[in-house]
């Protein structure tokens, strides 16, 4: 999801007269945050993916928590470095699939019809080890936040979003670009 918007944000900021090394200049405040979250979450997915009992068990009890805990950092993480316009699109995004994960059980409904237009077949139900996704059903609440929009081939990285990654890569290509662009435009001024 991030590959596109950094990549293409790259060569903008490049056009633009942008330089990478502006990047090593960025001072987000409480980064570790956002290092926590991540952290989190990918144990998150280890544990069911090996299935300790214990441990799954546990998970699969307060999973909700454990899932929300990691969107809590992430809006931490963010508020402290809501200044930038970059941020304020971050935060849009992670509200707008954590509200729509937190009225489906801590997991994010994923269309199946939006699947098969991916990859011509469906397999989110039984894939035991993701945790984090479900499908839609004719019980899932707020389906329109959910991931529902489908890029599909011939675009070379098909995927299935919701409206919140959409302002989540709006906001990856404009923090590039206010990180590598922006420089230049203070010196000019």
């Amino acid at each position: 999801m991030f590959i596109e918007p950094i990549i293409l944000s790259f060569i903008v900021a490049k056009l633009r007269g942008g330089r990478i090394r502006h990047i090593e200049q960025i001072d987000i405040k409480g980064w570790y945050l956002f290092i926590f979250a991540a952290i989190i979450q990918f144990l998150i997915s280890l544990i069911k993916g090996i299935d300790i009992d214990t441990g799954t068990e546990l998970l699969n009890k307060y999973f909700i928590y454990f899932h929300a805990f990691t969107y809590l950092l992430l809006i931490i993480g963010i508020a402290l470095n809501i200044r930038a316009n970059s941020m304020k699109l971050f935060l849009i995004g992670i509200i707008l699939n954590l509200i729509v994960i937190l009225f489906n059980g801590g997991q994010m409904p994923v269309s199946l019809e939006g699947i098969k237009g991916i990859n011509n077949y469906v397999e989110l139900p039984e894939r035991q080890f993701d945790i984090k996704h479900n499908s839609i059903t004719k019980d899932t609440k707020l389906a329109f936040l959910a991931d529902i929009i489908v890029i599909p081939k011939p675009y070379p990285l098909p995927k299935i979003i919701s409206v919140g990654d959409i302002f989540i890569m709006t906001g990856v290509f404009l923090f590039f670009q206010e990180a590598m662009v922006k420089e230049n435009l203070k010196r000019k001024a």
